[in-house]
């Protein structure tokens, strides 16, 4: 393997004073700071002896003072009282600076920068947000400064006087100066309506049925590094900061070598046809075929089109064939699937803005035989982001209609066929109609022993209003799918009744299971779990619980990069993963494999944030099985089906997600049971 030089997004810094003194006060007042009891100095008892169980913050003047209620505190023996108070001083030294700044909810310091180059023309200024994070001792023997690139904001140039925006869409707004959310505006702050500019936020992107386009970044992680190192240098490598936060250099911190670990050597591999192991899966598929096709004997596809688009559908049916010049294997031959198709007997209808009433009567006199397992391939005019809510609602009906009916769907825009470059969507259809047909594209090289691997995703739709939907998803260990259900993602008690089906189902079949592991997308608390592990109580079952909290969204707090990697990609190799704390890890999942750089933005992933629980605490301190729990969640980020370029996230959690995400728009909230035991979201 290639010698890696890794880093951090850390800067230290050394105690600008071992012992300073600060006024504390029961009550709050302008200019005072809130500290919650438990972040309080340890010797906060000098001035408060009868303090009150029930006082739960305390406020703390940062600046010099007089006052009667002066307290020494030692900075280095009160980690999190230090926290707030370099996170002020930070705070009151961006004041001078010409950017706007917010904390979030953990007190973390966000500076907005104007983008003059990016803001010259639109409707909208644009500004550059970075993140400034204090930690004490996590990564080094020092205090830290976590420097975070968090992306570009768009604010409008108009206040809302001169915009029409509902109101339930406007969220954080600048005033004079200050990133606000609009709920918490004081009544006085609201008459001056002309100087309060929205920021730019899906809703609003919704509600003004805006144009939103994301700029195409090749490479994110070096980027990434780019602008974290821009900013260092440009405003913390100044005399001025470094009299209030002593940093020690302008450039990023090695990562310890005593904590850089990596995946078990062939984690990375995966099985295809006749047991031919690959990295890649485009590469094992062509070259070996799936593990294993369709169990089905008869299967017919079935086109549901609009009239207009007969051509269109002779067309895709011609590249299923294989007789396009650039697809170089046919549909039948890629996959190893025997399907039978006629376009005479698809599905036409005549209203290209209604046409579910068409498709429901034609399906309901569909002449289905007996015995035939059926796929239908939808092909839409319309694209699948499309803005109106009715065309838009057709995708998730004609899916449902279906799944009633026992048929899974492929959802192909038309325009797509027409383009030389649908040669290459057609493998990743390809996969994704086998998985759908019940086949196994390929399978995880991995020994298979009795574990149940549950993960649990969810889904925050815009479009309803907030509502979170979650679902379960069961896999045996070697990855192999099993069922899943749906629920309100806050009900933990149909999670633990989807969790006591799954296991019931997997004991019946494998005679005992041997641990419970869950792959859940937020830290689970003591209240999640306790309705999980009274479930295998009533099963009689004393086995642990191993919860590993993988985060959906990327991590940008603590991020780590090779600066010996070739063409200066930054990327770290792919299995490296390194302990930043007691049971936390970053785990490198890209296809950077030794010195081969990955050749698509799929390749340049950022790390992926774990962190592992256990019913059974003793099980932590076994460092095979935190390996091979790490190998687990690297593994199963390899059996996404719907593409073949890799991805960072495990399917645990992705499919979950993926799930949650269409559930929603569905007519009726009971999914039909074949819909449970089908990978029909592909």
């Amino acid at each position: 393997m290639s010698e890696q030089k890794l880093i951090m997004n850390i800067l230290t810094f050394n105690h600008p004073v071992e012992k300073a003194n600060f006024s504390f006060f029961e009550n709050n007042a302008d200019g005072l700071i809130s500290i919650y009891k438990n972040n309080l100095p340890k010797n906060i008892d000098i001035l408060f002896p009868d303090l009150s169980e029930d006082t739960e913050y305390l406020y703390v003047n940062f600046e010099p003072d007089t006052s009667d209620n002066l307290l020494t505190v030692n900075l280095s023996e009160n980690s999190r009282f230090a926290k707030y108070y370099y996170t002020w001083l930070i705070s009151k030294y961006f004041k001078t600076r010409k950017c706007f700044q917010k904390s979030n909810f953990v007190n973390d310091i966000e500076v907005w920068f104007y983008d003059y180059a990016s803001s010259k023309a639109g409707l909208f200024f644009i500004f550059k947000r970075f993140m400034i994070k204090v930690q004490i001792k996590r990564i080094s023997d020092f205090p830290e400064l976590v420097i975070s690139y968090e992306g570009i904001s768009k604010v409008y140039k108009d206040g809302l006087d001169k915009l029409n925006i509902p109101v339930e869409a406007l969220k954080k707004v600048i005033y004079n100066h200050d990133i606000k959310q609009y709920e918490y505006l004081s009544d006085e702050e609201k008459l001056n309506i002309n100087k309060i500019r929205p920021v730019l936020n899906p809703y609003i992107i919704q509600a003004m049925d805006l144009d939103w386009t994301v700029n195409f970044i090749e490479n994110k992680l070096e980027n990434f590094h780019k602008e974290i190192k821009y900013f260092v240098d440009t405003y913390l490598n100044t005399t001025e900061f470094k009299n209030s936060i002593p940093i020690h250099s302008n450039e990023f911190i090695p990562v310890p070598v005593d904590t850089v670990f990596n995946t078990t050597k062939g984690s990375n591999e995966l099985i295809f046809g006749n047991n031919q192991t690959d990295l890649n899966p485009f590469n094992g598929l062509k070259n070996n075929g799936p593990f294993s096709t369709s169990p089905f004997n008869k299967i017919e596809f079935i086109f549901i089109f609009h009239e207009k688009d007969l051509k269109t559908a002779e067309k895709l049916k011609s590249w299923f064939d294989g007789n396009e010049n650039k697809f170089t294997k046919s549909l039948k031959n890629f996959i190893k699937l025997n399907y039978y198709l006629d376009i005479q007997k698809s599905i036409m209808y005549k209203s290209i803005d209604n046409p579910m009433p068409e498709i429901r009567q034609k399906l309901e006199a569909w002449p289905r035989i007996s015995g035939t397992t059926y796929l239908a391939i939808y092909l839409t005019p319309h694209p699948k982001e499309i803005a109106d809510k009715e065309i838009h609602s057709l995708y998730f009906k004609i899916k449902y209609e279906l799944l009633k009916y026992r048929i899974s769907s492929q959802v192909i825009e038309t325009e797509t066929i027409w383009s030389s470059s649908f040669n290459y969507s057609l493998p990743n259809i390809a996969i994704a109609i086998l998985a759908k047909l019940g086949g196994v594209p390929w399978r995880l090289q991995r020994a298979i022993y009795n574990e149940l691997i549950i993960g649990v995703g969810a889904f925050k739709s815009f479009e309803m209003k907030n509502r979170y939907i979650g679902s379960a998803f069961c896999f045996a260990n070697d990855g192999h799918f099993q069922n899943f259900n749906c629920y309100s993602a806050h009900n933990t008690t149909m999670l633990a009744g989807s969790i006591r089906e799954a296991v019931e189902n997997f004991v019946e079949k494998n005679n005992k299971v041997e641990r419970l592991v869950i792959h859940f997308y937020k830290r689970m608390s003591r209240e999640d779990l306790k309705p999980i592990t009274e479930v295998l109580r009533s099963l009689n079952l004393n086995i642990p619980v191993i919860v590993i909290n993988i985060n959906k969204t990327e991590s940008r707090d603590l991020v780590v990069f090779d600066t010996q990697c070739p063409s200066n990609a930054m990327i770290p190799i792919s299995g490296t993963f390194i302990s930043i704390g007691r049971n936390q890890f970053l785990l490198c999942n890209n296809t950077r494999y030794n010195d081969i750089i990955p050749r698509s933005r799929e390749g340049f992933p950022f790390p992926v944030k774990l962190s592992i629980q256990s019913t059974d605490d003793k099980l932590l301190e076994n460092e095979k099985l935190i390996r091979n729990l790490i190998d687990q969640v690297y593994q199963f980020s390899r059996m996404y089906w719907t593409s073949v370029t890799q991805q960072n996230l495990p399917v645990t959690v992705k499919y979950p997600e993926m799930v949650a995400e269409k559930y929603p728009h569905f007519e009726s909230t009971n999914l039909p049971d074949f819909g449970k035991e089908n990978l029909w979201f592909l």
